[in-house]
């Protein structure tokens, strides 16, 4: 009844003035009916996040188990087979390798978790269908949104932390009662990391690229250089900069003291605590204080999220096309429109460079950025194991029986894992925000092209860029004397080859997904290829069985064709690797088509 009696109050004319009584505004009464919620605001958005996850729940609980097994089976055991009884390991309280790098990756893989779940989940909430401004609509304040997420991703968290922690036991990498409060030191790792995203995150209002370069300018650099597979130690003096400040670090040091008891002073797990404190209280500010900017009172009232942003967007079109001119009117335009007849004609309409030219100039603004970061990738793996691993393997067999560098070995498998990553990422991500967020797909097949020529044409832009991140990687190889000139020009080819075998099977993939949650498989299906490859060991340190699996894999074609090509030294398995991706690219691309006209051509 009060409530009632106040809302026609406000409404009632003046009794001194005749006019009407102030109203007041919805945001008013917001504070009031947030502290009303309590504590139970953010359960409430908690237990809505959660829900959400049960939708890919089975991603989360496969990649929670996989994830160590993978580690544990590919790094510890097959690269610990090159390490062997290490002095650099043992010296830190370790028995084995597995045992060494078993915390840190637990609290790694933790981290990466965070940087993903901190990223495109909360672009979706606020951009793509605007969940955070349903909550906004209810008595929730945006701390307890912003806190409600928080939380319900700290539960996965701890699911990941628990699971891994089942698989280290059964493997034998714990030898203390104490690696059960890994869990805490890990989901700290993972805040710490994942707040200051989430904020950053939080902040924009359009994904451009943007999650894409957080992951290779600032995750993926943390997760090599904090001492994660050899100790930081290992580094020379400028790089292990990079694993003080880093929070993984700090979470991985935690992890090793209590997994196995590394010998640590009192004051450094001072310091590694503080240090992950001090990162989740201030990206945890952060978040609130973007969260308050974008969803409190101030940015929601009588506005539509995100109308200043299209009204600019809008008027810089509006602009460019006046600066243009326009060539023929529009009634010209549809009248020059000359449809296609004959056999084939509802497939190609022969204008794939449409499609290639209009992706060009979608990036035309970041292009620089985006070429860098994937360039940067292999470029920071190299530089990381060369110098890390490296003092830990005294070399390498080479085919001819002479001892070859460990960075001389993984050079020419990198090349190749490049190029697998480069043309996925296009013919994944990119291929799935225009074909089920923006709908552009849609919009190009409602004028003359053809399913094969946006198909093609989206597989090319993926290979072109595939290339540019060749050509910045082969000129370090270069440089540094891991290939000589030639070879180069044959990687090259090679690597464009790969890129093309992966991003038109990539393509063909993503056009059966519905949300982007069921990337997390394909990531599972990569995170393997790149493991078991052959690429940072040999194949031999496995089982016959095994290795027969591993030949099954198509990078391991590529990393063994890049590495004959290093060598100089083809034979009858070159053909056979050859051969598989020409396989790849004739069955990709046909699929790629196919689901292309049965989307969107009844």
């Amino acid at each position: 009844m009060t409530e009632q009696t106040d809302q026609q109050t406000d409404h009632h004319p003046d009794q001194h003035t005749g006019r009407p009584a102030e109203t007041h505004s919805p945001a008013a009464d917001k504070e009031a009916l947030a502290r009303r919620a309590g504590r139970r605001g953010v359960l409430y958005q908690a237990e809505h996040t959660l829900r959400g996850m049960r939708a890919y729940a089975g991603v989360i609980i496969t990649s929670s188990i996989g994830e160590p097994l993978l580690y544990i089976l590919a790094m510890g055991l097959g690269l610990g087979v090159l390490i062997g009884e290490s002095p650099d390991i043992t010296a830190y309280g370790a028995d084995s390798y597995l045992m060494y790098i078993a915390p840190a990756i637990l609290a790694s893989t933790v981290a990466l978790t965070a940087a993903v779940e901190f990223t495109f989940p909360v672009m979706e909430k606020f951009r793509w269908r605007r969940i955070y401004y349903g909550a906004q609509a209810t008595p929730l304040s945006p701390a307890q949104i912003a806190s409600g997420h928080i939380l319900a991703a700290c539960c996965r968290f701890l699911l990941h932390c628990g699971l891994f922690l089942v698989v280290m036991t059964l493997f034998g990498a714990v030898a203390s009662p104490w690696a059960v409060l890994q869990v805490i030191t890990a989901t700290l790792g993972a805040l710490a990391l994942g707040l200051p995203i989430m904020a950053y995150m939080a902040s924009l209002r359009e994904e451009r690229g943007h999650a894409s370069l957080i992951q290779r300018f600032l995750v993926m650099p943390l997760f090599l250089f904090s001492g994660t597979f050899y100790p930081l130690s290992n580094l020379p003096g400028p790089l292990q900069l990079v694993g003080w400040v880093s929070p993984l670090w700090h979470a991985n040091e935690l992890g090793r003291v209590l997994a196995f008891g590394q010998p640590s002073s009192a004051l450094m797990i001072a310091v590694h605590l503080a240090v992950l404190m001090l990162f989740c209280a201030g990206g945890w500010y952060a978040v609130l204080w973007v969260f308050r900017r974008r969803l409190g009172p101030n940015e929601w009232p009588g506005r539509t999220p995100g109308e200043r942003s299209r009204l600019r967007r809008e008027a810089a079109i509006e602009a460019r096309n006046l600066a243009q001119g326009a060539e023929g009117s529009a009634e010209d335009a549809v009248l020059s429109v000359q449809p296609r007849t004959g056999v084939g004609a509802n497939w190609y309409s022969g204008n794939i460079r449409a499609v290639f030219s209009r992706g060009l100039v979608a990036i035309r603004n970041n292009r620089g950025i985006i070429f860098l970061s994937g360039f940067l990738e292999p470029v920071l793996f190299l530089t990381s194991f060369g110098l890390g691993i490296s003092p830990m393997i005294s070399g390498v067999d080479a085919v001819d029986g002479s001892q070859m560098s460990y960075a001389a070995f993984i050079a020419p498998a990198l090349l190749a894992v490049s190029a697998m990553n480069g043309a996925i990422f296009d013919s994944t991500w990119n291929v799935f925000f225009k074909l089920k967020i923006t709908k552009l797909y849609r919009s190009m097949m409602a004028t003359s092209l053809g399913p094969l020529d946006v198909a093609v044409g989206e597989i090319l832009l993926a290979l072109f860029r595939g290339g540019i991140y060749a050509v910045g990687f082969l000129t370090v190889l270069v440089i540094s004397g891991l290939v000589s000139p030639v070879s180069a020009v044959l990687m090259l080819a090679a690597a464009l080859f790969i890129a093309l075998g992966f991003a038109s099977c990539g393509m063909a993939v993503t056009s059966y997904m519905t949300r982007f949650q069921q990337m997390d498989w394909l990531m599972m299906f990569l995170a393997p290829m790149m493991l078991f490859s052959a690429t940072f060991f040999p194949i031999e340190v496995y089982p016959t069985g095994v290795q027969w699996f591993i030949q099954a894999l198509p990078l391991w074609h590529g990393v063994e064709l890049m590495r004959d090509i290093a060598a100089w030294d083809f034979g009858a398995m070159t053909g056979v690797h050859i051969g598989y991706y020409l396989v790849m690219i004739t069955l990709g691309t046909t699929a790629a088509a196919v689901r292309m006209r049965a989307l969107f051509l009844r």
